[in-house]
């Protein structure tokens, strides 16, 4: 069974044990572990696998990249205009882009670093005026606004990486484990008052849940096991954690 039907199998367990009440099962001492085992395994079930910074940062990237293409693009190609101011502006500000060679296909850490180190060389005065020669301060404010906003972005990103963190040390096995666990426990209570004591309302729990483990276990393409014959001909089924069979010695791991 996956993990996330093993999920919603406790779910409805839950669900029958509110309309019978923990009360009239006497599991009351159970139910906090219980409820507890039942919500880790569903937030593994339902733990975000995407960040919602990533789009963010793609396209923020890509402006970087565009706006720097540009930037260097076009103080290489005005080294070359026959208009001599622009041709040394150019000559003015090529150089030093140098070391910021190959920044385009650099990781987004070393390329924020690079960006930051590049605006810089372009608001000194000398080069600010190179800059407006070959009208590219436009350009260079779209930069800016790209890498801060890329800046932003990471810092979202690192906070959504520590809020994850305690779920992503989870081992889905281990939760399945101990909530498959709580609910046997659960069952051989009940199995037994089932026995020495029954009730209306633990007979109602006990065809409530059979009928579910049915469910499940069909769901599961699993083969009962410690269950009895439902009637025409069918057989009950297993559950993730198993359970008892009321009526009998309560030893059981099929249905209740």
């Amino acid at each position: 069974m996956t993990i996330g039907s093993c999920s919603d199998f406790h779910n409805q367990v839950m669900k029958h044990i509110a309309t019978a009440t923990p009360a009239a099962l006497h599991v009351e001492d159970q139910m906090e572990a219980y409820e507890a085992a039942a919500e880790t395994l569903a937030s593994i079930v339902n733990r975000q696998r995407a960040f919602v910074s990533t789009k963010v940062l793609a396209d923020t990237d890509r402006v970087r990249d565009n706006a720097v293409t540009i930037i260097i693009g076009t103080a290489r190609m005005f080294r070359n205009s026959p208009v001599e101011e622009q041709s040394a502006a150019a000559e003015l500000l090529y150089p030093q882009f140098s070391p910021y060679k190959g920044i385009t296909k650099h990781e987004y850490s070393k390329q924020t670093a690079e960006v930051r180190g590049l605006l810089g060389v372009l608001d000194e005065e000398a080069n600010r005026e190179a800059a407006a020669t070959l009208n590219l301060t436009g350009v260079i404010e779209a930069l800016r606004t790209a890498n801060a906003t890329f800046e932003t972005s990471i810092t979202a990103r690192t906070a959504e990486i520590s809020e994850r963190m305690p779920q992503s040390d989870l081992k889905s096995e281990d939760a399945v484990e101990v909530v498959n666990g709580l609910y046997k426990n659960i069952v051989q209570v009940v199995n037994a008052y089932a026995i020495v004591q029954p009730t209306e309302a633990i007979n109602t729990f006990i065809e409530n849940l059979n009928g579910t483990v049915s469910y499940y276990a069909r769901i599961a393409g699993g083969s009962p096991s410690g269950s009895t014959a439902a009637e025409d001909g069918e057989d009950g089924g297993t559950t993730p954690g198993g359970g008892s069979q009321g009526g009998g010695d309560g030893s059981d791991d099929g249905e209740l």
